[in-house]
């Protein structure tokens, strides 16, 4: 099973709540165990302000006694959870406990108690993303709870591009959906190739192209199938090929389409720049679904070191989106 100990960071908003039973339904399949991670910036000092040290003990025990009821929950749901209660600031935290505690997932929020935003993500969110190196769950605001009763997720879109890393991604999904009601869409979009030019190209030229595209949507055709066999045992698996200008877009509106309530795919793509904790791809999927994005990271920890590295965490930026690396100038 690809994860075993799963960490879901809790600030004690309506909104990181939405998170918690989505980390359920993924410990139910995977026979994981929930870390419950609460972050209280200190006593002294809240977003650099003076904060009333007894309202800061109330808080801190309202949360504590919170946290444990939703313990005891899980507990009587069968769910191994552990409890913990940190000081400081809430991205360094997190990202201290994921190495400390061997975390292997986490699952959180795009905002929290900060709320919404006109950004893609909250600033927690970005910080932790980009700098724990963990493989992670990211939830819009609003999603459908998963099934925590049940099995969970039922149907999951798996991005694949032909790369190592797509095949390592579907294996590990279906190795989580074995043995239960779940289908898998192994989902490949063919580029269709920018040609920038001050004029229209030319009929050589788009008939060139048309020759290039058809050319990888048959080895694509051949890919998927192949991996389809290879994963059919004890889950469906149903392979689907598209063509597309933008492979991002088209990976998130496929999934609506197909109503799938996951779409999972490798943080890094084929063509990803190293130095970032996401690919352009990823990104731009993480920061328009509407749906779930299970995301796998397999960065080596020379990146990830190099990611972290005096890590002045506020320093940290998204990579640039899709959109504006094929937007003309």
């Amino acid at each position: 099973m690809p994860f075993k100990h799963i960490l879901l960071p809790l600030d004690g908003s309506h909104l990181a709540e939405e998170a918690i039973a989505h980390a359920m339904a993924l410990a139910r399949q995977n026979g994981a165990e929930v870390h419950l991670l609460h972050v209280q910036k200190s006593e002294s000092h809240a977003d650099d302000q003076a904060v009333d040290p007894v309202d800061w003990r109330l808080r801190r025990a309202e949360l504590t006694s919170y946290l444990k009821r939703l313990a005891a929950r899980m507990s009587s749901e069968g769910i191994a959870v552990t409890l913990t209660v940190v000081e400081g600031r809430p991205a360094e935290q997190i990202v201290e406990y994921c190495e400390t505690a061997s975390i292997d997932l986490i699952v959180l929020t795009a905002y929290g108690k900060g709320g919404l935003s006109r950004f893609a993500f909250g600033s927690t969110a970005q910080k932790v993303f980009s700098g724990a190196g963990r493989s992670f769950l990211l939830l819009r605001p609003g999603e459908p709870p998963a099934d925590a009763e049940g099995a969970g997720y039922r149907r999951i879109l798996v991005s694949m591009d032909g790369s190592p890393r797509s095949e390592w991604v579907a294996c590990e999904v279906a190795s989580m959906a074995r043995g239960q009601d779940v289908e898998l869409i192994l989902l490949q979009v063919i580029a269709i190739p920018d040609m920038p030019r001050r004029m229209p190209i030319t009929r050589e030229e788009h008939a060139t192209r048309e020759k290039f595209v058809e050319c990888n949507r048959r080895a694509a055709i051949a890919y998927l199938e192949e991996i389809a066999r290879q994963l059919q045992n004890g889950i469906k698996v149903r392979p689907r090929l598209v063509v597309a200008q933008n492979v991002a877009e088209r990976i998130y509106a496929i999934a609506a389409e197909e109503h799938a309530d996951l779409i999972a795919m490798s943080a890094q793509d084929w063509q990803s720049a190293t130095g970032q904790a996401t690919g352009n791809i990823c990104h731009t999927v993480m920061s328009h679904s509407s749906l779930p994005v299970l995301v796998f990271q397999d960065l080596p920890e020379s990146q990830l070191q190099a990611l972290r590295s005096g890590a002045d965490f506020s320093q940290i930026r998204p990579p640039t989106s899709f959109e504006n690396n094929t937007a003309n100038p």
